[in-house]
């Protein structure tokens, strides 16, 4: 049988109606098309439901005859019950039997024949009662590592931990002082605090800026604070609770939100809980059996043999399901998540959600809502979000009540893929179609957009490991940067939340922890990157379009990737009264001479927002000549 004989595209509306993911209890209309010639008897839809594993086979109806293809459909009712529903076809001849599904199973749009029950392709079915608040969806976000942005005033050594290298030049690089064991036995701090971020905010009010994600802030040993000491004290050497209140407030006179790093899966093992060194006046869980902390950590053997992320002894795993620890973090009117809503604090990212349970996600989210309903969830998720699983089960992540967002890594990978010539426009564009299929429209345009952050290298240190080596430093710098313009461009006009990592903007580099965690370059910045970043986030808040407007995806050639952006009537996707606008985005990641490209595009007049430059749509068809590693955005002149 060959390929094409059979056809289902779930891209197409044709094929799956409506697209993308589906409100529970709603209907969806599916069709596949089979050639003439193979003499089909009949057509079976396959549907399994994730999480009852039920598999129901309905035979498809014959509606049409059309030129060498028969046509069969079927509708599905989706279940009540929030989750993925599985499906592929069965299609029976005179004298055998083939199924059709998803070419890849991580990619979805159109399938192939197989002999065997192949790979489906997935309904995210999700309740529609929630939905993430409006404002988020427009934002624009920095995130900090407050240790390294800024330090307003003197260091005050005394309130460093006792095992802390503090660096008496900003300009250093960092570094980790380790022990035979690879551990490590001395931090090294700059210094960077509270106030230097409040001194700083007209500056990222300039980059249009909404919300600022600071890492970790709360009592600790390390640099990072991913080590919780008190989850009820801001670090010392950070500032105050006043201070942090202080920058609440003086955030929100200039339209930014607060975003704080929440570290649930673990603590300390030097914390006020653990208390593995008798630093705190408390009776920790490594001090005795009957300590109040004891049931929220895993002993195997008391008391130095104990769970502990990924094996580093100085994380000790919190137990999750320990009623105790849940009260704690957010039922009791003194826990962790309420002490720090009476603070002004609405908003969490969760570090490694993966290890919370839907359960202990579900509370938070509940106790945010409660106190506010334009609260904000976000979770550290690297996979896709609608069908992670972790330790053997599938999350809920974005079926409505558990998060509001996640840090949207496989646009970031695909991204700097397709930049530096791994994947083509064609693969790219499929992946991205298949993460619009999966997500829920809301969650689609709330998703974290980035292409840097404390985990992984610097943008351009990763691209400037992928260069030939034999360039000079001039040639690449050039193409780094142009390639950064690109990227930066798609970064804050493609839908989500694009987030900026501090000193990005300033022509930072750096490599994997420590050396991605560099201080910010103030008054040696790249003053050309900030005049670029500030554009871009001019342009993002003066068009609606570029937030909530539709999104229509293209993959124009091999090198060239190009997406649409619009409002119409008035209105965005989500229904809020915006002006009419529709721009064009392309992106040229060709480093081979001018490329001419001839496309479909609206007719009329479109015009360079960058130079002004006005480009002309003839019968339907705009052409364009791009330089190598060129990005355009262009505005349609109605």
């Amino acid at each position: 049988m060959r390929q094409l004989n059979i056809v289902h595209n779930s891209f197409d509306s044709i094929y799956r109606d409506p697209f993308g993911a589906a409100p529970k209890g709603s209907h969806v209309k599916l069709t596949i098309e089979v050639d003439h010639r193979q003499h089909v008897d009949k057509v079976f839809l396959h549907y399994i439901f994730d999480k009852t594993h039920e598999e129901s086979v309905k035979e498809m109806d014959l509606f049409s005859e059309e030129h060498q293809f028969s046509g069969f459909e079927t509708t599905i009712t989706m279940p009540e019950e929030p989750q993925l529903v599985w499906y592929y076809f069965e299609v029976l001849t005179e004298n055998k039997r083939f199924y059709y599904g998803r070419i890849h199973m991580e990619e979805s749009g159109e399938g192939r024949v197989y002999d065997e029950v192949p790979p489906s392709w997935q309904i995210t079915v999700y309740d529609q009662t929630y939905e993430t608040p409006n404002w988020w969806k427009h934002a624009t976000m920095y995130q900090i590592f407050p240790d390294r942005f800024y330090a307003e005033g003197e260091i005050e050594l005394e309130k460093a931990p006792k095992t802390s290298l503090v660096h008496a030049h900003w300009e250093n690089d960092p570094y980790y002082i380790r022990n035979e064991r690879n551990e490590v036995v001395r931090w090294d701090f700059f210094g960077g605090n509270l106030q230097g971020i409040i001194s700083k905010l007209d500056y990222l009010q300039s980059l249009g800026v909404t919300v600022l994600y600071l890492n970790p802030i709360f009592e600790a040993e390390s640099n990072h604070r991913y080590d919780t000491g008190d989850y009820h004290r801001i670090d010392n050497l950070l500032g105050s609770k006043e201070d942090f209140e202080e920058l609440i407030r003086m955030a929100s006179k200039r339209g930014m939100e607060i975003m704080l790093d929440g570290v649930f899966s673990h603590t300390g093992s030097n914390s006020i809980y653990f208390n593995q060194a008798g630093a705190y006046d408390s009776v920790g869980a490594y001090q005795s059996k009957e300590s109040p902390y004891y049931p929220w950590y895993t002993f195997h053997d008391y008391p130095d043999q104990y769970e502990a992320w990924w094996g580093v002894g100085t994380l000790p795993t919190l137990n999750k399901n320990e009623p105790s620890y849940q009260r704690f973090l957010v039922q009791d009117e003194d826990s962790v998540i309420k002490t720090w809503q009476k603070s002004g604090l609405n908003h969490w990212r969760l570090d490694v959600a993966d290890e919370l349970t839907d359960d202990l996600i579900r509370q938070i989210y509940s106790a945010l809502k409660e106190g506010d309903q334009d609260s904000v969830l976000l979770g550290e998720v690297w996979e896709d979000a609608s069908n992670k699983t972790a330790y053997g089960t599938r999350r809920d992540y974005f079926l409505g009540g558990v998060l509001d967002s996640v840090m949207n890594y496989p646009l970031r990978t695909l991204m700097l893929d397709f930049i530096k010539g791994d994947i083509d426009a064609y693969y790219l564009h499929r992946r991205l179609m298949t993460l619009r299929e999966h997500y829920p429209k809301h969650y689609f345009y709330s998703v974290m957009n980035l292409i840097s952050s404390h985990d992984v290298e610097r943008v351009l240190t990763h691209l400037d490991g992928h260069l030939p080596t034999e360039w000079d430093q001039s040639e690449r710098e050039e193409v780094i940067r142009k390639q950064v313009k690109v990227l930066s461009m798609w970064l804050y006009t493609f839908p989500g939340v694009p987030s900026l990592y501090y000193g990005d903007e300033a022509g930072v580099d750096g490599g994997e922890d420590p050396d991605n965690r560099k201080p910010f370059p103030w008054g040696r910045e790249d003053e050309e990157l900030v005049a670029w970043y500030q554009q871009l986030g001019q342009w993002r808040r003066k068009h609606a379009a570029l937030r909530t407007g539709g999104w229509n995806s293209m993959a124009i050639d091999g090198d060239v990737y190009a997406f649409e952006r619009w409002t119409e009537n008035g209105v965005d996707e989500f229904g809020d009264a915006v002006s009419n606008e529709t721009f064009l985005v392309i992106l040229n990641r060709s480093s081979e001479g001018t490329k001419e490209v001839t496309f479909p595009a609206r007719k009329g007049k479109w015009q360079n927002v960058l130079n002004k430059y006005v480009h002309r749509a003839r019968n339907g068809k705009l052409s364009l000549s791009l330089q190598p590693y060129e990005g355009l955005v262009l505005r349609h002149l109605h």
